[in-house]
C-alpha cells in the first residue's frame, strides 16, 4: 500500500483532500496530516511517507524547506500545492525534484491524476530494487512474462513467500506488500498459468523436499518450518502432490516424483 503524508495549514483544504480523494483507487491510504512543516516533518519521519502532499506556503517552515530538510532521508515522491501569487517558487520546487506543482484551489481531478504519478513512481522504484534481488529468488515452475512491471511484481512476491515460508501468509498481505490489489495480484498469477493458493502450495512443498533429501530433522520441524502447523495436514499435503508419503521421500523414492506436482 502506498503511504500518503498531508502537510497544510488550512484544516479545510486539508480535510478536503483527505475525504474527496478516492485513495484506494491508486492502491494508497493516508497515513497521517500535518498543520505545519515542523509537525510535517516529524511525522514523516515516524511514519516514512511514500508520497507527501506539501502546502508550498506556511507559517514557520516553509513547503520547499520541507522537502529540503526530507529529501535526504526519505525515498519519497513530493506534490506541491501553490497559490497562484506563488510562481517564483515553481523553479525551485522542480530543483527539488517534486513529483507535481499544483495550482490552489485545487482541481479533483488535477489531484487525482499527481497521485496516481506519484504511487506509479513508487510502484516502479520498487520494482527496480527488489528485480535488484531477484538473484536470490528461486522461481520454480512459474513462467514469468517479460514485461514490465509485471514481472517485477511477481519476483516481488514469490521473494516474500520463499522469506515468510514458515508464516501464515494471505494473499491479502502479499498484496499490500506490493502495493496493488487482491484481484489484481490474482490475475498476475493467473497469467502465469496457476494462482496465487497453488504456487504458495508449491513452494512451500519443494521446500520440504529439500529439507527432506538434505538433512534429517524431524517431519514436525519440517512441516512447521514450511508453514504446516498440523503434520498429519502436511503429510496428507505432501502426498497428494508428490505421490509419496514424506518419509518415503526420505528414504530414497525421488523416483517417484521426477515431474513436476499439479497445479
Amino acid at each position: 500500500m502506498i503511504k500518503v503524508l498531508i502537510i497544510d495549514d488550512e484544516p479545510m483544504q486539508r480535510e478536503g483532500i483527505m475525504r474527496l480523494t478516492p485513495w484506494e483507487d491508486f492502491g494508497a491510504e493516508v497515513i497521517g496530516a500535518a498543520g505545519s512543516g515542523m509537525e510535517g516533518i516529524l511525522l514523516a519521519r515516524e511514519y516514512r511517507p511514500d508520497v507527501l502532499i506539501v502546502d508550498i506556503k506556511m507559517p514557520g517552515l516553509s513547503g520547499l524547506d520541507v522537502i529540503a530538510r526530507l529529501r535526504e532521508e526519505l525515498e519519497a515522491e513530493y506534490i506541491i500545492l501553490s497559490g497562484y501569487g506563488e510562481f517564483e517558487y515553481a523553479q525551485q520546487a522542480i530543483a527539488l525534484g517534486v513529483c507535481a506543482y499544483l495550482l490552489k484551489p485545487l482541481d479533483d481531478e488535477e489531484l487525482s491524476a499527481a497521485v496516481r504519478l506519484a504511487a506509479d513512481h513508487i510502484r516502479e522504484r520498487r520494482v527496480h530494487l527488489h528485480e535488484a534481488n531477484a538473484s536470490e529468488v528461486i522461481v520454480t515452475h512459474l513462467d514469468l512474462p517479460e514485461e514490465e512491471p509485471v514481472r517485477g511484481y511477481l519476483l516481488h512476491a514469490v521473494r516474500h513467500m520463499e522469506e515468510h515460508m514458515a508464516e501464515p501468509i494471505t494473499v491479502r498481505e502479499v498484496a499490500d506488500e506490493l502495493g496493488l490489489s487482491v484481484s489484481y495480484l490474482h490475475k498476475l498469477f493467473a497469467r502465469c498459468g496457476t494462482s496465487f493458493s497453488a504456487y504458495l502450495t508449491d513452494c512451500r512443498l519443494r521446500r520440504a523436499g529439500q529439507m527432506l533429501r538434505e538433512g534429517d530433522e524431524k517431519i514436525y520441524a519440517i512441516a512447521a518450518a514450511c508453514g504446516y502447523q498440523d503434520t498429519r495436514y502436511f503429510s496428507k499435503i505432501f502426498q497428494k502432490h508428490m505421490g509419496v508419503k514424506p518419509t518415503e521421500y526420505r528414504h530414497g523414492k525421488e523416483a517417484l516424483i521426477n515431474s513436476a506436482p499439479p497445479s
